[in-house]
């Protein structure tokens, strides 16, 4: 393992004990889970359009990722906090492990992002090996979870039946 897997894993530790820790004190659900939905849309728009604004202002993808990352995920924080406020979301004696879920998720979103942003200011080999190696491809590539989709989806369709003779 290369420095950039255990950096990965010192972030998705650090935000999922953080994000449980504030859905503890918080006394509800609703922040980590407002913040994780946020983290999500956050990565998947700074991913979106980080092409189009680094061509725009002339500058490097990657550069351009992280800051509209880092705004879009301070702006997801003002509106969790809000919609929290309104809600006060909260599953009383199922706080704790929910917001350890879901600080998961959030930690998910962050430590993608990192990878992203690595491998986009990474060249040729490097950028190879930070996608190869074995805590940055399942955070990455979401291998787990694709087979477990699989796995689930092959479950509900049922075994493969040849056709019946009749």
């Amino acid at each position: 393992m290369s420095w950039y897997d255990w950096m990965t894993l010192l972030i998705m530790a650090t935000v999922t004990i953080v994000q449980t820790v504030r859905g503890i004190r918080a006394g509800g659900v609703g922040l980590p889970l407002f913040e994780a939905v946020g983290g999500v849309l956050a990565a998947a728009a700074a991913t979106m359009l980080s092409n189009g604004v680094a061509g725009a202002i002339h500058s490097q993808e990657s550069t351009v990722m992280f800051v509209l990352f880092i705004v879009f995920l301070a702006l997801a924080f003002l509106v969790a906090h809000w919609l929290f406020a309104m809600t006060a979301l909260s599953f009383q004696s199922l706080d704790g492990i929910l917001s350890l879920f879901c600080g998961l998720v959030m930690a998910w979103a962050v430590a993608h992002m990192f990878l992203r942003i690595m491998i986009g200011s990474a060249e040729g080999d490097a950028a190879e090996a930070i996608a190869n190696s074995p805590v940055a491809r399942e955070v990455f590539q979401f291998r787990t979870l694709n087979e477990l989709m699989r796995l689930l989806f092959k479950a509900k369709a049922g075994p493969d039946l040849g056709p019946t003779e009749g």
